[in-house]
């Protein structure tokens, strides 16, 4: 029996071979006409995104032509910016030199009735030169830019009494870090502070009004109500001395400085400082110091106004107030 139930099946199993590869052909044209269906989706889109992208390169092109457009058109506008104001320099300084400001022994003629009465009150000397200078200032000419350097407020200067090209750079009005440049042209051209060595001084200082001089740094410490003169070495870097300001009742010196009680000045005759107490609010008080022990030599009260004033300097023993 087993035999005949084989040549039985046989008959029935070969239709169904043609129908299993009819539908393996179906499922794969229908895979690869799905796959034609991406591929063309692809490419559409692959066609929209190089447009867009062709677009935006346009846009960012036409964007930067313009920019430089407007960039020459901002430095063509900078550039006769400078030039008016070199000329308005010019102009004020023909102005200024036509039309002098008043010097303060002028201020002192007008006052004199009253400077009588008070002078006999205080031990205002008659100072006596130690040289045969006779220099005066003919005239202050406009304020230059030099330069941008930190703070809003500060100093730099150089050596009052030597020939060293060394700047020095005060960054605010209360700090305890000097930078040193070794010559102007590292100050002015280099933005950064690298090019500037750095001191670390001992005592913060306070205001603008110190002076570097004969290789030394005078510098003013504020202890409390009182103020204090700081002499320090800048070779080897110690404080050589210090003294307390003999003067009471201290304000700033000038008015459009608030920040500067005391300024230190030098000229041919030596050290100066400049000051201001309440006892006479509206003028500034003058004293000579003696470089090596800082002790006052003597002390002057002057007609010259604190109003308005924003800086003060001694040439040849006389007080010019800027």
């Amino acid at each position: 029996m087993g035999p005949w139930r084989c040549l039985l099946l046989l008959p029935l199993l070969a239709p169904a071979l043609p129908a299993q590869q009819q539908q393996f052909m179906e499922y794969v044209e229908r895979r690869i006409t799905l796959l034609e269906e991406r591929i063309s989706q692809w490419h559409d889109q692959s066609s929209r995104y190089s447009t867009e992208l062709r677009d935006f390169k346009n846009q960012v092109l036409g964007m930067l032509e313009a920019a430089e457009k407007e960039r020459e058109a901002m430095r063509a506008e900078a550039e006769s910016a400078a030039v008016r104001v070199e000329r308005l320099e010019r102009e004020v300084d023909y102005l200024e030199t036509q039309n002098p400001a008043p010097p303060c022994v002028e201020v002192d003629e007008t006052l004199m009735d009253k400077q009588v009465a008070t002078a006999k009150q205080r031990k205002n000397e008659k100072y006596t030169k130690l040289t045969d200078c006779s220099d005066t200032i003919a005239s202050v000419r406009a304020m230059k830019i030099l330069k941008r350097f930190g703070s809003s407020s500060g100093l730099w200067t150089k050596d009052a009494a030597g020939n060293s090209e060394k700047i020095y750079v005060f960054d605010g009005t209360a700090n305890d870090t000097v930078y040193v440049f070794p010559r102007m042209r590292e100050f002015t051209l280099f933005s950064a502070t690298r090019k500037a060595a750095r001191i670390k001084l001992p005592y913060p200082w306070v205001g603008t009004g110190h002076l570097v001089y004969d290789g030394h740094l005078y510098y003013i410490r504020q202890q409390g109500p009182s103020f204090q003169v700081i002499k320090f070495n800048l070779a080897n870097k110690t404080v050589v001395d210090s003294s307390v300001f003999p003067a009471e009742e201290q304000i700033p010196v000038f008015g459009l400085s608030p920040s500067t009680y005391i300024e230190v000045s030098a000229d041919e005759e030596g050290l100066w400082a400049i000051y201001a107490t309440k006892e006479d609010e509206k003028n500034m008080c003058l004293a000579k110091l003696d470089p090596a022990s800082l002790d006052i030599e003597q002390m002057w009260d002057t007609p010259c106004p604190r109003e308005n004033a924003e800086g003060a300097f001694v040439v040849c023993g006389a007080l010019h107030v800027v």
